[in-house]
C-alpha cells in the first residue's frame, strides 16, 4: 500500500532552492568586488585626497592669516624705527594705528588657526610652531611700550620684531610639508623668497633710520646679518624653484633695481660706505613693490601649475578607483541578475497578487456583498502562479489560505449581518404586534378606571410603551430598513420635538425654549423623532436628577436648528472628537460596542437624510447636542401655511401624537396635569391636532359646574372642511379635543403602524342618531369618559388643596 508521503511526492513539482541560498548567490560575488577595491581605493588614494583636503583647508586658516600678519608686522616695525629716530606726534599716531591692525590680523589669525578641528589634523612639530608663535606674539605690548618710552635701539626694535616674522616663518615652513614632493620644493622656494624680502626691509628700516649719519658698528654689523641671509633665502629660491616659478625668481634677480639694490648693499657691507638716503630710497622703493609683486606672482603660479594640478592628480586616481570599482560591481551584478530575475519575477507577481486582493478584490467583494448580490469565493480568490523557489512557493500557498479566509470571512460576515438584520426586523415586527395588543388593552384599562391613582398608573404604562415603540424601531433602523410610522402632511417643528421628549423616560425634566414655525416634511418626521428622542433621553441620563435639559429649537440660515443642553459632567475632549467622528461618518454598527446603541441609531438616521448631528461642551460644563435638519426637510413658514389652506383633508400621521403638555399621552387619553411652577411653552390647541406624541400642557382647572354636554369639536388644522355629525373619525386620526376647557382625546389605534391597525370598527360605536333628533348630538362614550376623569380631577385637586397638611397633588398623580 502506497504511504500517503510517497503520494504526495509523486508529484511533478518544479525543482525548489532555499531562497538563503539565492541570496547567498546574489550577494557573495557584488560584495567580494567591493570590499576589494574599497580597499585598494582606500588604501591608495584616499589617503592623499584627505591630505589634500586638509592642505587646502589649513592652507586657508593658517597659512593666509599668517601672511597677513607678516605683513602687519612689518609695516609696524618700519614706522616703530621711525618714532624712535623722529619722535614726532604724528609719527606716534601712525604707530598707534597700524598697532591696532596688526591687532586685529594676530586676532584673526589666533581665531581661525586655534580651531579644535585643526588641532586634530595638524602633527606635533606644526603645532609646536603654532604655540610657539602664539607665545611670541604674546610680546608685542611690552615692545611697543619700550619704543614709545624711547627705551629701545634702532637695532633693538628691528630685531623684536623680526623675531615675530621669523616665527611665522618657520611656522609656513613646517605647514607646506606634503606628500607631493614636487609641490614641497616649490612652496619651500617661494617661503624662502619672501623670507628674503623681510631681511631686505629690515635693512631698508635701519638705513632709513640712520639717515645720512654714518652707521655704528653694531648697526653695520646688523646690517651684514640681514643682508647674508637675504642673500642666502633668495639663493635657495632661486634653486627650488622651477618652471613659471624660476622664470619669476628669475626676472626679479636680473632686473636693474635688483643689481643697484645688492651693489650699495654690498658697498655698506664691505667698505662702510653710507650712500646718500635719497640713493637708498629710490633703490629700496624701486625694488620693493616688484619684490611684493614677484611674491604674489610666485604663489599664484605654484596654485596654478602645481597645487590644482597636484589635486586633480590625486581626485583623478581616486575616481578611477572608484569607476574601475563600479565596472566591477557592474559585472557582478550582471551576473547576480541571471540568477536574481527569476527570484524577483516571482516576488513582484506574488506581490501583485496581494495588491489585487487588497485594493481590488476585497473591496469589490464587500460592495457586492452589501449590495446584496451572491459571490463565489472561488472565482474571487484565484490561487496565485507556483514559483520556483521553495520559500517563496509557501508563501504562495500561505497567501492563497490568507486570500480565501479573508473572502469566505467577509461573505460570512455579510450573510451573518443579513440575518442580524432579518432578526432584528422580525424582532421589530413581533415588538410591534405585542404593543399593538398591549396598547388596546391599556385603551380599554383607561375606559374602565374610576380613580385618579389608577389612571396615574395607566399613563405610567402607557408612557413605557411609548418608549418600547421607540426601540423596537431602533432595531429596525439598526437594520437598515426604513420605519413604518409616516406622515403625508409636515408637521410643526416645535410639535415634533415635544413629539421627541414624549418618548423620554425623564421627560418632566425636559423644557423647550425657543421658537420657530417652520414644519419638517412629513416623510421623515418619524425619523426626525426618533433621532431627537435618542439625544434627549441621552442627555437626561447622564446628568443629575434634579437637573434640566433644555432643548431649543430655531430656524437658521441652512436650515432648522435644534439644540439639547444637558447640565452633565461633560465628556473628555478626545471621546467627544471620537462621538462626533462616528456621528459624522455613519460607521457599521459593531455588535461588540452595544453600549452606544443610540449613537448608531443616531448616526443612521442622520445619514439617511442628510442631517448633522454634532457635540460640544455645553456652558453648564455638560454636553450640548446640535442637530441641523436641511432646507429640503423643512418647509418654511409661507409654504406651510399656504399648504395647510389648501389641503382637502386631514393628513394624518401614523403613531402617537402631541398633546402639548408636561407629560406624554396619545390622544384621547385624558393628560396628566403638569407639574405647578413648570414653564412649558404652549401653542394653541388647535395647532397640534394630528401632530406627533409630546408632552402634554397642564389641564385647566375644573369649572365650578360641569358642562351637561361637551363644547363642540374645533375645525382640523389641516382639514377643508368639518366632519359630519356622528361620523367615525377617520383612521389613524384624531380628534379634535385640544381645546381650553377639556382634555383631549384619543383615537383608537391612532400611535399603531399601518400594518398593525385593526379593520373593524370602534368597540363602542354607537348608532345613527333617530330622524327628527338632527339637531341634537349624543355625546360619545370616550367624550363622556374624559369629562367625568377631568371633574374627578379637579373636585380631587380641590379637597387635597383644603385639607392642610396633605401631600403636594404631584406627589399623588406621579412623575415618570
Amino acid at each position: 500500500m502506497t504511504k500517503p508521503e510517497q503520494v504526495h511526492g509523486s508529484h511533478e513539482r518544479p525543482r525548489t532552492r532555499p531562497v538563503g541560498r539565492r541570496i547567498a548567490m546574489l550577494l557573495a560575488i557584488p560584495l567580494a568586488a567591493l570590499v576589494a577595491l574599497w580597499v585598494f581605493s582606500a588604501g591608495t588614494t584616499l589617503s592623499a585626497a584627505l591630505q589634500r583636503s586638509e592642505f587646502t583647508r589649513m592652507y586657508k586658516d593658517v597659512g593666509l592669516p599668517a601672511g597677513t600678519v607678516i605683513g602687519a608686522l612689518q609695516r609696524e616695525r618700519a614706522t616703530a624705527v621711525a618714532v624712535l629716530t623722529a619722535r614726532t606726534d604724528a609719527g606716534r599716531r601712525a604707530y598707534a594705528d597700524l598697532a591696532a591692525k596688526t591687532d586685529a590680523a594676530v586676532a584673526n589669525f589666533r581665531s581661525a588657526a586655534f580651531k579644535p578641528r585643526l588641532r586634530n589634523a595638524m602633527g606635533p612639530e606644526l603645532w609646536q610652531r603654532m604655540e610657539a608663535l602664539d607665545d611670541s606674539l604674546d610680546q608685542l605690548e611690552p615692545l611697543r611700550t619700550q619704543i614709545d618710552q624711547g627705551a629701545a635701539s634702532t637695532v633693538q626694535a628691528i630685531d623684536a620684531y623680526s623675531g615675530f616674522s621669523d616665527s611665522t616663518f618657520r611656522l609656513l615652513t613646517t605647514f607646506i610639508s606634503v606628500n607631493d614632493t614636487a609641490v614641497y620644493r616649490q612652496s619651500a622656494g617661494i617661503t624662502h623668497f619672501s623670507w628674503a624680502s623681510d631681511f631686505m626691509l629690515r635693512e631698508d628700516a635701519l638705513m632709513s633710520a640712520a639717515g645720512a649719519r654714518r652707521l655704528s658698528a653694531a648697526e653695520r654689523m646688523a646690517f651684514a646679518g640681514w643682508a647674508g641671509n637675504r642673500e642666502q633665502f633668495f639663493s635657495l629660491a632661486r634653486t627650488e624653484v622651477t618652471g613659471e616659478l624660476s622664470r619669476i625668481v628669475e626676472d626679479l634677480a636680473t632686473s636693474p633695481a635688483y643689481g643697484s639694490f645688492t651693489l650699495i648693499e654690498s658697498q655698506i657691507r664691505r667698505q662702510g660706505l653710507t650712500p646718500g638716503v635719497q640713493q637708498w630710497r629710490a633703490g629700496t622703493q624701486e625694488l620693493a613693490p616688484k619684490w611684493f609683486t614677484s611674491s604674489s606672482r610666485l604663489g599664484d603660479a605654484l596654485n596654478d601649475d602645481l597645487v590644482e594640478p597636484a589635486g586633480h592628480r590625486i581626485m583623478l586616481r581616486f575616481y578611477l578607483a572608484c569607476v574601475v570599482g563600479l565596472l566591477i560591481v557592474a559585472a557582478s551584478v550582471t551576473l547576480s541578475v541571471l540568477f536574481a530575475r527569476r527570484l524577483a519575477r516571482e516576488l513582484r507577481d506574488l506581490q501583485a497578487s496581494a495588491q489585487r486582493l487588497a485594493h481590488e478584490r476585497l473591496p469589490a467583494v464587500v460592495a457586492r456583498l452589501r449590495r446584496g448580490e451572491k459571490v463565489d469565493v472561488d472565482a474571487e480568490a484565484p490561487r496565485p502562479e507556483p514559483g520556483r523557489t521553495r520559500e517563496i512557493a509557501l508563501v504562495a500557498d500561505a497567501f492563497d489560505a490568507v486570500q480565501r479566509t479573508a473572502v469566505g470571512t467577509a461573505v460570512g460576515e455579510a450573510e451573518l449581518r443579513a440575518s442580524i438584520n432579518r432578526v432584528f426586523i422580525n424582532l421589530s415586527w413581533r415588538s410591534q404586534s405585542l404593543l399593538h395588543r398591549q396598547l388596546r388593552l391599556l385603551d380599554q384599562m383607561e375606559r374602565r378606571a374610576s380613580s385618579p391613582e389608577e389612571l396615574d398608573d395607566l399613563f405610567r404604562l402607557d408612557h413605557l410603551t411609548t418608549r418600547m415603540r421607540r426601540h423596537a424601531e431602533g432595531l429596525v433602523i439598526l437594520s437598515g430598513s426604513p420605519t413604518v410610522r409616516a406622515w403625508d402632511h409636515p408637521v410643526a417643528a416645535e410639535d415634533v420635538v415635544r413629539a421627541a421628549i414624549a418618548e423620554v423616560e425623564d421627560y418632566t425634566r425636559v423644557e423647550v425654549t425657543g421658537a420657530s414655525s417652520a414644519a419638517v416634511t412629513g416623510d421623515v418626521v418619524a425619523d426626525v423623532i426618533h433621532l431627537l428622542a435618542e439625544l434627549i433621553e441621552n442627555a437626561a441620563s447622564f446628568s443629575p436628577p434634579a437637573t434640566e435639559v433644555t432643548v431649543k429649537v430655531e430656524t437658521v440660515a441652512n436650515g432648522l436648528a435644534v439644540e439639547v443642553v444637558d447640565r452633565g459632567v461633560g465628556l473628555e475632549p478626545d471621546e467627544l472628537a471620537e462621538l462626533n467622528r462616528r456621528l459624522g461618518s455613519a460607521v457599521e454598527f459593531d455588535l461588540v460596542d452595544t453600549e452606544r446603541l443610540g449613537l448608531f441609531v443616531v448616526a443612521r438616521l442622520a445619514a439617511r437624510h442628510g442631517i448633522q448631528v454634532s457635540l460640544q461642551p455645553s456652558p453648564y460644563g455638560g454636553t450640548t447636542a446640535i442637530v441641523l435638519v436641511p432646507h429640503a426637510l423643512v418647509v418654511l413658514d409661507d409654504d406651510w401655511h399656504t399648504a395647510r389652506g389648501r389641503g382637502a383633508g386631514a393628513p394624518q400621521p401614523v403613531g402617537s401624537a402631541v398633546l402639548g403638555g408636561g407629560g406624554p399621552a396619545r390622544l384621547g387619553r385624558p393628560a396628566r396635569p403638569a407639574l405647578p411652577g413648570r414653564i412649558v411653552q404652549a401653542q394653541p390647541s388647535d395647532e397640534f391636532a394630528g401632530l406627533p406624541a409630546g408632552p402634554a400642557v397642564p389641564p385647566p382647572a375644573p369649572p365650578s359646574d360641569p358642562p351637561l354636554a361637551p363644547p363642540p369639536d374645533p375645525p382640523e388644522p389641516f382639514a377643508g372642511r368639518a366632519r359630519p355629525n356622528g361620523a367615525e373619525p377617520r383612521p389613524g386620526g384624531v380628534e379634535d379635543s385640544e381645546v381650553t376647557g377639556r382634555l383631549p382625546r384619543r383615537v383608537r389605534q391612532r400611535s399603531l403602524a399601518p400594518q398593525l391597525r385593526g379593520r373593524s370598527a370602534p368597540r363602542h360605536a354607537q348608532p345613527a342618531a333617530a330622524a327628527g333628533e338632527d339637531d341634537f348630538e349624543e355625546p360619545s362614550p370616550e367624550l363622556s369618559r374624559d369629562l367625568m376623569a377631568s371633574l374627578q380631577s379637579g373636585w380631587l385637586r380641590g379637597r387635597v388643596d383644603d385639607e392642610p397638611g396633605e401631600s403636594d397633588p404631584r406627589d399623588e398623580w406621579g412623575e415618570s
